[in-house]
């Protein structure tokens, strides 16, 4: 039985595996925006705050901050997937590493791995508790959650 230590723990590594596929459709999405001029154009005029006017900025200038924005999300979530690559990368060799992309990836149930693999459910949640065991350390040392 894990402890509530280690329950906390999967919580978050499985929440940051739901999230790949989030983080894969964010940096498109950014991506399609930061190349698409119309859409940038429609980056809303902002007020400086407490100065008592408002700074009209040149449709320029407005397209180059919006760029400069996409560009660090679009790094920091590159950033974030290079870290659950190499994590997922040292597990790639582990008997149950294809709970991963059934689980959190394609988001399938517990019922659904069993009868996939056809094993009992009781064994689908053991593959659970071994990949993400074996998955804690990388996770750690990639900084994707806290030691």
């Amino acid at each position: 039985m894990a402890t509530q230590e280690q329950k906390i723990i999967f919580r978050k590594m499985e929440d940051i595996l739901y999230s790949y596929n989030k983080y894969i459709n964010k940096i498109k999405k950014d991506l399609e925006y930061f190349n698409n001029p119309i859409l940038l154009k429609n980056y809303n005029v902002e007020k400086i705050s407490g100065s008592g006017f408002m700074e009209v900025k040149s449709d320029m200038e407005r397209i180059e901050e919006l760029k400069v924005r996409l560009s660090n999300d679009i790094s920091r979530h590159e950033e974030i997937l290079f870290r659950i690559d190499s994590a997922l990368d040292m597990v790639k060799d582990h008997e149950d590493y294809k709970f991963i992309e059934m689980k959190y990836f394609k988001k399938m149930t517990y019922e659904d791995i069993s009868t996939e693999l056809d094993i009992h459910i009781r064994t689908a949640y053991r593959m659970r508790n071994s990949i993400l065991s074996a998955l804690e350390l990388h996770f750690k040392t990639q900084r994707l959650i806290d030691f």
